[in-house]
């Protein structure tokens, strides 16, 4: 993350050096978005004898902040998202026996973007990111008679395919909508493997100076 984090700094500096200096069309940017997320977790649970899977999917709340650099058509950012709210769900994996999941996470990307150029106010793009994020699992398992808990956080390597549309509202200010699919790896634990992905809906807006 300290490295994530010197990049977009550096790449900052180097573009207000940049402007200062030439003409071209580089300027720094800071954004802040909320999301609406589907998150899909599909865990396993190795037993002695068998093996229990089990989808569990459900929506979330999240936030993200970026700050970055615009050179002319490009764009590149580090972004810190979270959930805001935990996903949950209970699946029966056998007769009488239940799963109950829970997981949240926190993520540091480092996105970049192409703006199509287009002579109006409307500038659709589309982008990829990589980074870390940091997953919280808690898996239950129950029956009648017992009930065992286990609990994990680990940091898995992310990434995610982004696209949307920008409405400059001003020179300055841009609404952005836009859509992204994540991976936020899979995490083991125990006996205990988990997958998490989610499908991402955004609004928010974004400043550049």
């Amino acid at each position: 993350m300290r490295k994530l984090l010197l990049a977009s700094l550096a790449i900052v500096a180097f573009a207000g050096a940049a402007q200062a200096e030439t003409n071209m069309c580089v300027r720094p940017y800071a954004s802040l978005k909320g999301s609406y997320s589907k998150l899909e977790m599909d865990g396993r649970a190795y037993g002695v004898n068998d093996v229990f899977k089990t989808a569990k999917t459900d929506w979330v709340w999240g936030g993200s902040a970026a700050v970055g650099v615009k050179m002319c058509a490009f764009r590149a950012e580090l972004e810190y998202n979270q959930t805001l709210t935990t996903a949950k769900d209970t699946r029966e994996i056998g007769t009488g026996v239940f799963t109950r999941g829970k997981q949240s996470y926190r993520s540091y990307m480092l996105n970049g973007y192409f703006d199509l150029p287009t002579r109006t106010a409307v500038r659709p793009y589309v982008g990829a990111g990589i980074g870390l994020a940091r997953v919280k699992n808690r898996l239950a398992a129950f029956d009648a008679t017992d009930y065992e808990v286990t609990k994990h956080k680990e940091t898995n390597f992310a990434y995610q395919l982004m696209a949307g549309v920008g409405y400059n509202l001003t020179c300055n200010w841009t609404l952005d909508l836009g859509y992204r699919w994540v991976d936020n790896g899979h995490s083991k634990w125990e006996d205990v493997k988990m997958d998490s992905t989610e499908h991402q809906f955004t609004a928010g807006i974004r400043y550049t100076f």
